[in-house]
């Protein structure tokens, strides 16, 4: 029994070890290595990068990306190796993998931007002119290989779009909502559009009949007025001699143009008051009439 119990401990043990193990081996693999690994880069290694990312370069320009600063990462990609092999300032292998890994890593941002632009390309439909010039700017900042800025106007075109999507659902909404009350209650809307146009209707009236007064007796007090400044005038020429000739005709001409102007308008103002006036009196009698059939009646 003794033994048995002895090696299913050993076995539980044994276990744990080589789990412990796996999982160093593991660790060891994605750190150490990688920070030992940059010291192992060979001569035959960079160029071989260099040699990949040319073929990104073509690739990418056979799609019609703009490659401009791929080429420069290039150039000094390739600067860098003729350093390394002189072993300028310390410059090493590794350091031309900064440079190509670079270029890698802006084409795979690349495809993906360039992706992303013609799935929201689709957004477009019914957007506002500031939404699409959002759009249209992402795309130049993308041909201008400016792609941090191009992701950028693209989360901002898609919040814009968002904002519009919401603003038009409550419009919509509150069309709907609108809809539905005219259909509901017509009726009362109809009745009370009809009310509030009669009130209307005699508000205006009493409010234009009080301007009528107001106009004739305005121009009755004006006439008087200037009545009053052709006297004075006349006495200033010919009592007082205070004005020239000159001065008395350009006082005058101007003096009887006015009332002249008042004497045509008043009659015609003077004439609409009285029809106010013989209406209401008119609705009086008809009141009075429909009063007494009433009491005769009774």
């Amino acid at each position: 029994m003794k033994p048995k119990i002895f090696f299913i401990i050993a076995s539980i043990f044994l276990v744990l070890a080589i789990s412990f193990f796996i999982f160093n081996i593991h660790n060891l693999t994605r750190t150490g290595f990688a920070i030992d690994s940059s010291e192992n880069i060979t001569e035959e290694m960079a160029m071989q990068a260099i040699s990949e990312s040319e073929q990104v370069i073509q690739e990418m320009q056979e799609n019609n990306f703009s490659v401009n600063y791929m080429k420069d990462s290039l150039i000094e990609a390739k600067k860098t190796l003729e350093q390394a092999k002189v072993k300028w300032k310390g410059v090493t292998y590794a350091d031309v993998l900064l440079y190509t890994n670079d270029i890698q890593n802006r084409k795979t941002t690349a495809f993906f931007l360039f992706d992303k632009i013609n799935i929201e390309e689709s957004k477009l439909i019914g957007a506002s002119n500031e939404t699409k010039a959002i759009f249209e700017q992402a795309k130049t900042a993308f041909s201008e290989e400016r792609y941090s800025d191009t992701e950028k106007l693209l989360e901002d075109f898609n919040v814009a779009v968002e904002k519009e999507k919401s603003e038009a659902s409550i419009l919509a909404g509150i069309k709907r909502g609108a809809k539905n009350f005219f259909q509901r209650y017509w009726i009362y809307i109809i009745i009370f559009l009809i009310v509030i146009s009669v009130a209307g209707y005699f508000t205006y009236k009493r409010f234009e009949k009080k301007l009528l007064i107001n106009k004739i007796r305005k121009m009755k007090t004006e006439g008087k007025v200037l009545n009053d400044l052709m006297k004075k005038t006349q006495t200033e020429r010919f009592k007082e001699n205070k004005i020239s000739e000159q001065v008395y005709d350009i006082r005058m001409k101007k003096y009887e143009e006015r009332t002249q102007e008042i004497k045509q308008e008043l009659p015609v103002l003077e004439e609409r008051l009285k029809e106010f006036k013989n209406k209401k009196s008119l609705n009086k009698k008809i009141s009075s009439i429909k009063n007494e059939r009433k009491h005769k009646e009774k």
